[in-house]
């Protein structure tokens, strides 16, 4: 299934993938969605920010 998203992200911290693999098991989602879900709030609240 195509996805819409055209960013690949690399996490070389061990430690941070691990605990993003944590909270996204936890609510029942993948890892990158979790992380698409993150940054595209990070980019609202720095727009809201403006």
């Amino acid at each position: 299934m195509p996805t819409r998203y055209r960013l690949t992200v690399y996490f070389s911290d061990e430690e941070i993938l691990k605990k993003l693999e944590e909270w996204a098991k936890e609510e029942n989602r993948s890892a990158s969605n979790l992380a698409a879900t993150i940054l595209a709030r990070a980019v609202q609240e720095k727009e809201s920010k403006k």
